[in-house]
């Protein structure tokens, strides 16, 4: 009798518990936020993502009213940073910008990861399409990608690239190429673009992929030279610099490009996910931060959503398996 009084109870009880549950989200939802909330980045200060995260952050307390406050927690690839999102509080409080290596590439690169990419966050906008350029000291001995890719055939051992994270695109893509033309290559690993870009000029580092942004004041002042663009087709900002493609590069691990988006905690209540989503849409449509993502080097993305960026994560996971597998870029 007294199960029998429970259920029932239970049964009444739980349309109630539901409406609740859904009204105390959505009244979350209505007062957020209501103080800082932290934009963790997985890079150092002075980095194409970090500032991009600044640009938007900047955006996004205009519109809600509170501070968005850069987080830099660089290392390990963008695991550290991808970390400590997965295991905050799920809030809205702690969101972070990342670079797609570090919840794709990264499961592939490391043999284990401190978090799950598929359960423990919350895809809630990208904000960018992320085509890098491949560019090396003025004085090397090539003036293209083309003639790089001869010159690293012929001359095994004695390149050495950079990457501004392990995992990146930088990295595995280079690693590919090693890899196909039997290069021996040394791979040097930095924490963010900025101290790559110091080992390029300290001569620890002949060559790197890297942002337009960083890249380009070593180009104008004569110490690098661009050698070619990642992706499908040519940068907006660089028309005159042909693509690895064009270049006869053509396997597909030269035309791929990486993306930047917002993430936060799994558990992350939908009505605030929602309306972090509408308030990074709005901020994509202001010329101005398209103009600032453009100058970088990259491809504002103007038309994303929770579910476009989950839907985006899905598809390019098993080409990046696929990739990191062909180009034999995990690290044990």
């Amino acid at each position: 009798m007294f199960i029998a009084v429970s259920r029932r109870a239970l049964a009444l009880a739980l349309p109630a518990l539901l409406v609740t549950g859904h009204a105390s989200a959505q009244d979350a939802a209505a007062n957020y936020p209501n103080r800082p909330v932290r934009v963790i980045v997985g890079m150092p200060p002075g980095g194409a993502t970090d500032i991009m995260a600044r640009v938007i952050g900047e955006k996004l307390g205009a519109q809600l009213g509170q501070s968005f406050v850069v987080d830099n927690r660089p290392g390990a690839g963008g695991i550290i940073g991808t970390d400590a999102v997965a295991k905050a509080a799920p809030d809205g409080y702690t969101i972070s910008l990342i670079l797609s290596g570090a919840v794709i590439a990264n499961q592939f690169v490391y043999s284990k990861l401190p978090y799950n990419p598929d359960k423990d966050f919350t895809y809630v906008s990208q904000v960018m399409e992320g085509v890098v350029v491949l560019t090396a000291d003025a004085k090397a001995p090539y003036k293209d990608a083309k003639e790089f890719a001869a010159y690293a055939k012929a001359n095994p051992g004695k390149v050495s690239y950079g990457s501004y994270s392990t995992g990146s695109y930088g990295h595995v893509v280079m690693a590919y190429m090693n890899k196909q033309q039997g290069a021996d290559m040394t791979h040097v690993a930095y924490k963010g673009e900025a101290p790559m870009i110091q080992g390029m000029l300290g001569g620890e580092a002949q060559l790197a992929f890297g942002s337009v942004m960083n890249m380009g004041p070593h180009v104008a002042s004569g110490k690098f030279k661009y050698l070619g663009v990642s992706g499908p087709k040519r940068m907006a900002a660089l028309p005159n610099v042909p693509t690895l493609a064009e270049q006869g590069l053509t396997d597909a691990p030269y035309r791929m490009s990486g993306w930047a988006g917002f993430i936060a905690p799994a558990a992350t209540p939908k009505p605030i996910i929602d309306k972090l989503a509408a308030a990074i849409h709005t901020a994509m449509a202001d010329p101005a931060i398209q103009k600032r993502i453009r100058d970088m080097g990259f491809e504002p993305t103007l038309d994303s959503s929770p579910a476009k960026n989950m839907e985006r994560y899905k598809h390019d996971v098993p080409i990046w398996k696929n990739l990191i597998e062909l180009a034999d870029a995990k690290i044990q």
